[in-house]
């Protein structure tokens, strides 16, 4: 009877454990789009399930962008280095959902064994997050000038666009009513 009992508790605690690292990847998910949402990155969809050629399902942690998309998964590892494995798969993932490699991006809270940051996916430890994120509104800032900066300047071509054209209509006008052909 103790032996049952012990292995219940054993089972609750890990429950509890999973629930909390759940917790954490949940919070870090939140970090990153918190980032990405000060850099003013537009279409920003957390957990987007895709379902690839074999019709297997895989789930996106982080999937931004409007014309091309970029495909984030998170880990955050307190005290061990991401494996090469984690992001293998995720490489995997991509490749069964025919999205380029070079689409993803791999954040983590601490820092990769070395070969992962090899396979051809653009790894983000945890320094360079925390520089990313010290960046981020410096960064929203000159997007959001530079948006401005073509805005404006595509207001100012089609107000140049339309009065050139309608200066060449009357000027057109003005010659069909003296009997021309009306072509400048």
């Amino acid at each position: 009877m103790k032996n049952i009992f012990g292995r219940l508790g054993k089972i609750g605690k890990l429950k509890s454990l999973g629930r909390e690292n759940k917790k954490k990847g949940m919070d870090f998910e939140g970090r990153v789009v918190k980032m990405l949402e000060s850099r003013l990155c537009f279409n920003i969809k957390r957990n987007v399930v895709l379902k690839d050629k074999h019709n297997n399902r895989s789930e996106i942690d982080i999937v931004y962008g409007i014309f091309f998309k970029r495909y984030i998964e998170c880990k955050c590892y307190d005290n061990s280095p991401v494996p090469l494995e984690d992001v293998a798969k995720f490489k995997e993932v991509l490749s069964l959902n025919n999205i380029s490699i070079r689409r993803g991006l791999f954040f983590t809270s601490s820092i990769y064994v070395p070969r992962a940051t090899k396979i051809g996916i653009q790894t983000i430890d945890g320094d360079q997050l925390r520089k990313m994120e010290l960046r981020s509104p410096f960064i929203g800032i000159l997007k959001f000038v530079f948006y401005c900066a073509v805005f404006t300047g595509f207001c100012g071509l089609s107000i140049f666009i339309f009065n050139h054209y309608k200066n060449n209509f009357e000027i057109g006008r003005k010659r069909r009513s003296e009997g021309g052909s009306g072509y400048i």
